[in-house]
C-alpha cells in the first residue's frame, strides 16, 4: 500500500519476515564468493553471447564480476537489516519501502533470491514443480511460491503509480 507522503508499506507476517531474513542472508553468503556452477551461471549471466568472444568474456568477468556479486551481497544485507528494524505489531510486520532506489532494491534482491532458489529447485516454464513430502525441497518450492508472490504484489503496487496511457514518441523505448 502507498502512504501519503509515496512510501510503499509492505505488511508482511513475522513467520515469512524471518523466512526473507533466512533467504537473503544465504544470498548474501552465497554472494560473498559464488561457486562456478548452475546458479552462479544464471546470477551472472555472459556478456558476449559469441562464442568466438571469450577472451573478451573473461576481461568483462575480471572487470565488473567482484564488484556486481559485492553489490548485490550488500543490498541483500541492506534489506535484512530493514526487514529487522521494521515495526512489528501483531504478528505482522511493517516494511517502508521509500524511494526508487529501495523499491528497485527489493524488485533486484527478490529476483535474485528467486533466480537462485529456482535454478537449485530445477524451475522450468513448463512444468510445475512438485517433491514428495519428505523431500527436503518440498519446503523450499513453498519458499520459492511464496517469494513470487511477494515479486508479484510489489510489481503491481509500483504499477499502480505509474500513469495510464500509451507512451508518446518521446518516451517510447
Amino acid at each position: 500500500m502507498r502512504l501519503r507522503d509515496g512510501t510503499l508499506q509492505l505488511t508482511l507476517p513475522e513467520g515469512f519476515v524471518d523466512v526473507l531474513v533466512d533467504v537473503f542472508d544465504d544470498l548474501a553468503s552465497f554472494l560473498d564468493a559464488p561457486p562456478p556452477g548452475a546458479v552462479t551461471d544464471r546470477l551472472f549471466p555472459t556478456a558476449y553471447l559469441d562464442p568466438t568472444e571469450e577472451a573478451a568474456e573473461r576481461e568483462w568477468q575480471a572487470a565488473v564480476h567482484d564488484d556486481l556479486a559485492r553489490g548485490r551481497a550488500e543490498g541483500a544485507r541492506t534489506l535484512i537489516e530493514q526487514l529487522r528494524a521494521a515495526r512489528r505489531r501483531a504478528g505482522a510486520v511493517e516494511v517502508h519501502v521509500a524511494g526508487d532506489d529501495a523499491e528497485i532494491l527489493w524488485l533486484t534482491v527478490l529476483n535474485d533470491a528467486r533466480l537462485a532458489m529456482g535454478t537449485s529447485l530445477g524451475v522450468e516454464a513448463e512444468r510445475d514443480l512438485e517433491f514428495p513430502p519428505d523431500d527436503p525441497r518440498a519446503g523450499l518450492v513453498e519458499v520459492y511460491d511464496a517469494l513470487t508472490a511477494l515479486q508479484f504484489e510489489l510489481v503491481e503496487a509500483l504499477s499502480a503509480a505509474l500513469p495510464e496511457g500509451e507512451p508518446d514518441g518521446d518516451d517510447a523505448f
